[in-house]
């Protein structure tokens, strides 16, 4: 137990005779201290998110006073146009979908009712180091029924992780890996340094077979990759990704060698043929397909970025221009295959309890980030918003 005549800065440990009092290093008091402090900057700018009518919910965050804050598109497709958004200060806000980008499963949704929201202090994830401390702050299997966000922390395991879409339109490229616990609910809602600072946007996470259990294995969009999207997202545009209008595949003798292109792309018109070897896309160095697409993916098609390729042992440079990945027509296609099912109809008023039945006092026990039938109910406005009717 803890010494109160050393004001916390020993330890008495117990269950001998021969009880010890052990100095705490002032270290580790004043790294608590700073861990506090970084979650208390946080804390005012996380959104816990709940879909109208029982239809799942997930977490965001708020990046400008205006109100607009991101998560993801997994997470806001069950509501529709709107969904209902809760602060840790207690409120809760009306918010609408501002843009979408289903393929790199980002959203961004604007809370409305204020111009001075909290919001957090943007990060250069391509800065992130593995090793370094982080922490996660959400909405898990929405527990924040009180609109109090869990947090957790851990540290960054891995950086420039590429996952595949496997049968599915969302495409995980360049993305940040933690051990920070990660749960149904968490999707959409911020990774923070150990500063408070906003790296990345919590999307996917690697789950024990037998149910959805955390195992230490969590993935996150990195912030520059938001960024680049946000001037289209801020448009209400359904977003694309980018394309070289060429494929590669990764040499026996290593580079990432062209292995097909189309001559109607602006790579091809840039001189880029089958065979050449590409180094470089916008300032990045690739040697793997894998690379190559991991920078691509991360991409608005229509930027133009320095492109670096080998022909014959000449060192090439120049400016090409992005393609879509998708035509229009096949992007709006396998959205819609991507969506889940609407969240259901508000049940019909019930009768009123006859004197003496009990009310129902079963617990909810879904999790989030989708529609679930029976899914949780939202905090009760009249209690959380003074004169709210």
């Amino acid at each position: 137990m803890a010494d109160d005549s050393q004001a916390g800065k020993t330890l008495v440990t117990t269950g001998t005779d021969d009880a010890k009092v052990v100095e705490l290093d002032p270290r580790l008091e004043e790294a608590e201290r700073l861990r506090i402090e970084a979650v208390d900057r946080a804390l005012p700018a996380t959104v816990c998110i709940f879909v109208p009518g029982g239809g799942g919910g997930g977490s965001g965050v708020l990046i400008s006073p205006d109100g607009y804050a991101l998560t993801n598109f997994h997470v806001s497709s069950p509501a529709g146009s709107y969904m209902r958004c809760g602060l840790s200060d207690g409120r809760i806000y009306d918010a609408v979908i501002i843009g979408i980008d289903p393929v790199g499963d980002l959203a961004l949704i604007r809370l409305l009712g204020r111009d001075d929201f909290p919001y957090v202090e943007i990060a250069d994830s391509r800065k992130a180091q593995v090793g370094q401390w982080c922490m996660v702050i959400g909405n898990p299997f929405l527990l924040a029924t009180n609109l109090q966000p869990t947090v957790t922390w851990g540290i960054l395991s891995g950086v420039g992780r590429y996952q595949y879409p496997s049968g599915t339109l969302l495409e995980y490229a360049d993305c940040l890996q933690t051990d920070a616990s990660i749960n149904p609910g968490n999707s959409g809602g911020p990774l923070f340094d150990d500063s408070g600072r906003l790296l990345g946007i919590v999307g996917r996470a690697s789950f024990e077979k037998r149910g959805r259990v955390n195992v230490g294995v969590g993935y996150a969009i990195s912030i520059n990759q938001a960024m680049n999207f946000l001037g289209d997202l801020h448009s209400g545009r359904i977003v694309d990704h980018a394309t070289l209008g060429a494929t590669v595949a990764t040499d026996p003798d290593g580079g990432a060698r062209v292995s097909n292109i189309l001559d109607s792309s602006d790579a091809y018109r840039r001189g880029l043929r089958y065979g050449h070897t590409v180094v470089e896309i916008d300032g990045r160095s690739v040697n793997t397909a894998n690379q190559v697409q991991n920078v691509l993916a991360t991409l608005p098609p229509q930027w133009r970025v320095p492109l670096v390729y080998m022909d014959r042992g000449q060192r090439i440079s120049t400016l090409v221009r992005l393609e879509n990945l998708h035509t229009s027509d096949e992007l709006l296609e396998k959205m819609a295959a991507a969506l889940p099912p609407p969240p259901p109809a508000p049940e019909p008023p019930r009768e009123p309890e006859k004197q003496g039945d009990a009310p129902d006092q079963s617990d909810d026990e879904n999790g989030g980030d989708g529609p679930k039938e029976g899914g949780p109910k939202l905090p009760d406005l009249k209690k959380l918003i003074p004169g709210r009717e």
